[in-house]
């Protein structure tokens, strides 16, 4: 019995640690990549982070989750935010992440209150050319496909999501889990499958 209270207080102490030293890590890499951070955010394990001469804004009281140890649902994934050149990342105070991933090679917008569930994947882009040609040039390859994504508030997102290039996702809807999400979704509505359909209204 003692034994066993003894593991929990170990286990429980070394977890705060560990926290301690990824809030110096993530600190430390925010102020190396230009990311904007509001007051009373929470986040667990480390964030990767890559800037590319965007913006990243994170508002306040947002709680992200990093890692795989901070969230039981199986997606092991780090929380990752990156820009390129010109693009933009922002996230409205008092959001949710959970081992999210946000590429953004034009805009991405989180507004107030949404939550994405662990190892959601947001993209503003294509990433490479329709043309196999121009895909053979991958340090070159200019003509991507980028389009804004815009999510409103009290949006949740279920785990093992997909949103792509150029998606509205309107205030309160929720989008189930495992969902591909390629097209607007109107308010207050719950989609699901691949790709997203409409399942009912609220």
């Amino acid at each position: 019995m003692m034994n066993e209270r003894v593991k929990i207080m170990v286990s429980n102490f070394l977890y705060r640690v560990k926290n301690k030293i990824c809030k110096i890590v993530n600190v430390v890499r925010f102020r190396l990549d230009g990311v904007e951070i509001g007051s009373n955010c929470v986040i667990t394990g480390i964030i990767h982070v890559l800037n590319k001469g965007g913006k990243i804004k994170i508002g306040n009281d947002v709680t992200i989750h990093s890692g795989r140890y901070d969230i039981p649902i199986g997606f092991e994934n780090r929380t990752s935010l990156w820009v390129r050149k010109g693009a933009e990342i922002e996230i409205g105070d008092n959001c949710g992440l959970s081992n999210a991933v946000l590429c953004s090679n034009k805009r991405i917008i989180l507004g107030k209150h949404v939550l994405l569930g662990g190892g959601v994947k947001i993209y503003d882009t294509d990433f490479h050319s329709l043309d196999y040609l121009q895909r053979r040039e991958l340090n070159n390859d200019l003509n991507r496909k980028s389009a804004d994504v815009v999510v409103e508030d009290d949006v949740f997102i279920g785990a093992g999501s997909i949103v792509l290039k150029g998606v509205h996702i309107g205030a309160r809807s929720i989008i189930g889990a495992g969902s591909v999400v390629s097209s607007d979704i109107p308010c207050e509505e719950v989609w699901a499958g691949n790709p997203a359909r409409c399942i009912r209204k609220l």
